[in-house]
């Protein structure tokens, strides 16, 4: 079983607390994981049950690497860059939901094995209605293979979790508010039922681009809090979390970085991903840790 946690616009940067918010945050669970706060200077972990790496994001193009196409790396094993001859984003257009049609980690199992855990309010769906709201890749993805995206009368019911880290998001519509830690929790307990989930976590990238540095720190130690309560009991469930560019480490500019992205492998399938180089080297490593 295979929990996948997407972090969008999460790099590796400096060790300078004017620069990078992950140096000013209280991140006590990446600390004690990594044994120092996450930056550039971690060199790889290589253990039985744990593998942290530096992943190249840029996929061999010039440029900024962009949402669409690092995340259609990911959920693909394909090139999103040399699709597209550069990188692209932030939404699919007709080239890489093309190449999303043509099969993704959703679709290699059957729809009963898989989760996008996401819960969305109704605004969301209405304005997908009105084309005020577009999909991004991994929730195209998920709609693409079949998979339901959840809604908040799923989230009372018990299922998926809210992207605000405590159901805030969805609280207007009398949702269950929890703290950090509880959600990940519930996602855990959610995880331990299907082969793979996935969870989108895009608030990272949101602030990296308009958020303030204060704001940042903020998310990031909601996020160490939430991924405390994911990592709680990891005995058969294998944790992943990474990203597909960076932006939030690095609050002197307001656009992506060409940083290194983190991967963190956790449980007991974490040795798939011990030579992972790349963005590229992601969704075959998924596969071998899955037999797909």
């Amino acid at each position: 079983m295979l929990l996948f946690v997407f972090l969008d616009g999460v790099g590796l940067g400096v060790r300078d607390v004017r620069v990078n918010p992950f140096m000013a945050a209280r991140t006590p669970f990446l600390e004690s994981l990594l044994g120092a706060k996450l930056s550039l200077d971690l060199a790889d972990i290589k253990k039985p049950d744990f593998v942290f790496k530096q992943l190249d994001a840029c996929l061999g193009y010039p440029g900024l690497p962009q949402s669409a196409t690092g995340q259609t790396t990911l959920l693909t094993g394909k090139n999103g860059a040399e699709i597209m001859q550069g990188h692209y984003g932030p939404w699919p257009g007709p080239t890489l939901k093309q190449a999303l049609d043509a099969g993704t980690l959703f679709t290699e199992l059957a729809n009963s094995e898989v989760v996008f855990s996401n819960a969305y309010p109704p605004g969301f769906f209405k304005a997908l209605e009105t084309k005020r709201q577009k999909l991004n890749v991994p929730a195209y993805a998920a709609q693409a293979a079949g998979l339901k995206l959840l809604t908040h009368e799923d989230y009372l019911a018990g299922q998926g979790v809210s992207v605000d880290l405590t159901g805030d998001y969805l609280g207007k519509y009398d949702a269950i508010v929890l703290s950090p830690y509880e959600m990940g929790e519930r996602l855990n307990r959610q995880a331990q039922r299907a082969s793979l989930s996935f969870f989108d976590y895009w608030p990272s990238d949101s602030v990296g681009h308009r958020g303030s540095f204060a704001e940042a720190v903020a998310l990031i130690e909601k996020l160490d809090s939430f991924l405390a309560g994911v990592a709680a009991e990891l005995s058969e469930l294998t944790l992943l979390i990474t990203s597909d560019h960076g932006n939030l480490e690095d609050k002197t500019v307001k656009t992506h970085t060409l940083s290194a992205v983190p991967l963190i492998a956790l449980g007991p399938g974490a040795q798939a991903f011990k030579d992972a180089l790349s963005l590229l080297d992601v969704a075959p490593a998924i596969r071998q840790m899955l037999d797909l």
